[in-house]
């Protein structure tokens, strides 16, 4: 037998590989974030200036770290018995690494602690309000913009809208390589619906240091994601059967809290050359196996609530208009 494992299960668009890490020596970390600014008013030679000291300038934000983990067995017939005991540790060991990563990575985007309390928000449920009972979801957050769903067109627009909404400015926006493939037969083939369709030229490509296409719109790095799936329309809940053609679209601005952007927070030895800390059990009870434990401290943080902004119900494969 071959040693190893080919690998059949091909996923883009890691946000952990953007993320800017944060290492906290707590189990979470409390931060303010402006919430009203002090206005200043005018006096005239010799009135009196009152003082003021009653205004809370500040709101406070908590990040709480959470503990992602996985043990796996080495079972001691398999180790007794394969050619080389060392492959089969490294097969489960790879196998284990893969599948926790791909488990943040989902809760980058998808994690809730209202639907779980153990695990952290994801950038889904990172905005200041979260939609609840029969509301609109967009309504609810002003950095939302809702595209109407199925059979609406998705708009130039509000992507534009979009982009002006995070602050300073974006550095990626993340979507679904079917709306990125609207997108660019739209920037190229089809045109935006127009009476007199003309490609866009604010939808752009150029190529990172190995020679692979990245496209941009309005100057900003689209990164396709396929950790990013259909949706519930008017939810940003993620589909269980992954086929509604509802999709949302992020633009989203990295960097540690103080600059308000978008991290990745870790406590503990989390975030090494290796990330997950592995622990090796010489002998599991009732078992004859050995077993690995991988596990990680880690949550996400956004520092401004500008540096986050999302379209949401758009129908990935529709028109595109202005």
């Amino acid at each position: 037998m071959l040693a190893g494992v080919v690998q059949e299960v091909y996923e883009e668009g890691s946000l952990l590989a953007e993320l800017p890490v944060f290492a906290i020596d707590s189990k979470s970390i409390l931060y303010n974030r402006e919430s009203t600014l002090p206005s200043a008013a005018f006096y005239d030679i010799h009135e009196q200036i009152p003082w003021q000291a009653d205004v809370n300038y500040t709101a406070q934000k908590e990040a709480t770290l959470k503990r992602v983990v996985r043990q796996d067995v080495l079972d001691k017939f398999m180790m007794d018995t394969y050619k080389d005991p060392n492959d089969y540790r490294t097969l489960v060991l790879s196998q284990l690494r893969k599948g926790c990563m791909r488990t943040i990575e989902d809760k980058c985007i998808y994690g809730d602690i209202d639907n779980d309390a153990a695990e952290f928000d994801g950038i889904s449920q990172l905005f200041d309000t979260d939609a609840a009972g029969g509301e609109s979801f967009a309504a609810a957050n002003p950095q939302i913009y809702d595209m109407g769903g199925a059979a609406a067109p998705a708009s130039i627009m509000v992507l534009r809208r979009l982009v002006d909404a995070v602050k300073p400015r974006p550095d990626i926006l993340l979507m679904t390589r079917t709306f990125r493939n609207t997108l660019s037969a739209t920037a190229f083939e089809k045109g935006v619906v127009l009476a007199n369709a003309q490609p866009v030229g604010n939808i752009t490509y150029g190529q990172n240091e190995f020679g692979k296409r990245i496209d941009y719109f309005d100057g900003v790095r689209i990164l396709v994601s396929d950790y990013l799936l259909n949706e519930v329309d008017n939810t940003g809940v993620k589909d269980p059967g992954n086929d509604s053609g509802i999709c949302s679209v992020y633009a989203i601005r990295f960097g540690q809290i103080v600059d308000g952007g978008l991290c990745l927070c870790v406590g503990g030895d989390t975030g090494g050359p290796q990330f997950f800390m592995m622990k090796e059990l010489e002998a599991l009870e009732d078992y004859d196996a050995s077993g690995i434990r991988l596990s990680a401290y880690c949550c996400l943080a956004l520092g401004s609530s500008k540096a986050l902004a999302r379209i949401t119900s758009i129908d990935e494969d529709g028109a595109i208009v202005a």
